[in-house]
């Protein structure tokens, strides 16, 4: 019997040394049932052909590869060249031969270039991520066939990643990341803002709904831990940080690993349904 999506991508993180790139691939992880259940609720079809905006270095290429069968095709984009490399060795190891991966920055790309229209396009963390989220719904609606879907799995600001005891580093954290979002220039509401800016872009709001992950102990706090560690420098150089609390973090996040804790949540998600219009 052939491996499952989630034994192959066990198998890569146990073999790989990148520690960054073990970190995303575990957040895929983590968060393919979420991602595959949204899917779920619009309707994915084998034969699909679908598209991850902001891939990164694996993303939701495995749960889409999963969900469009062998006879669909699955696109993965992301401006970063280096993620783009990642991704192709990652797809490769975990033979998902329905997928290729493109260096493009979605706000710019020609959805020729990609073989679109698409039946499906997805985003998780990467909407909070743009200047202008309007502008990039619209870019993305433009990849997309009329009557398709974007599925948006994007984190709030409020409320932040819980545990139980509650462990105050996880808020710190969290307030850390944002400040330097917005110290870029980014909207702190701009995933709670989401639903009403998608109409703006043109976007049906077709369904919405919010959740939190639950994790063990030991590799919800690795998560945090590992994401706080790998904003460190960005942190401490655009100054929402100093190199003593940034490090103070990371140590209290990975303390908590071994610590007398029941469960520990990712952060809360916004999840929007949204369906590009049959007729103008």
């Amino acid at each position: 019997m052939a491996d499952s999506i989630e034994e192959r991508v066990e198998r890569y993180i146990l073999d790989g040394d990148d520690q960054d790139l073990q970190r995303l691939v575990k957040i895929s992880r983590a968060a393919a049932e979420m991602t595959r259940t949204a899917f779920r609720r619009v309707g994915v079809q084998q034969g699909w052909h679908a598209i991850d905006c902001g891939c990164g270095p694996i993303g939701g290429l495995a749960v889409m590869a999963e969900v469009v069968g062998p006879a669909g095709r699955v696109v993965g984009v992301d401006f970063n060249t280096s993620a783009v490399e990642q991704a192709r060795t990652v797809a490769s190891a975990l033979g998902l031969d329905n997928v290729e991966v493109f260096a493009a920055d979605v706000n710019e790309v020609d959805p020729a270039s990609l073989g679109g229209p698409f039946d499906l396009a997805y985003t998780r963390l990467f909407l909070m991520h743009q200047a202008n989220p309007v502008q990039t719904l619209r870019r993305i609606a433009a990849l997309l066939r009329p009557g398709g879907w974007l599925v948006a799995q994007e984190a709030v600001r409020f409320p932040p990643p819980r545990s139980h005891p509650d462990l105050d580093a996880l808020g710190d954290y969290w307030a850390v990341l944002h400040d330097m979002l917005e110290r870029a220039g980014l909207s702190a509401t701009a995933v709670a803002d989401l639903p009403q800016t998608a109409r703006d872009a043109g976007f049906e709001v077709a369904g919405m709904s919010g959740h939190f992950m639950v994790h063990d102990p030991a590799s919800g706090f690795e998560l945090h831990a590992g994401t706080m560690a790998a904003a460190r420098d960005r942190a401490i150089r655009s100054g929402v940080a100093t190199e003593q609390r940034a490090d103070d973090l990371v140590t209290r996040l990975r303390d908590a690993m071994s610590g007398d804790y029941t469960w520990v949540s990712s952060p809360f998600f916004l999840d929007l349904a949204l369906r590009k219009p049959i007729t103008a």
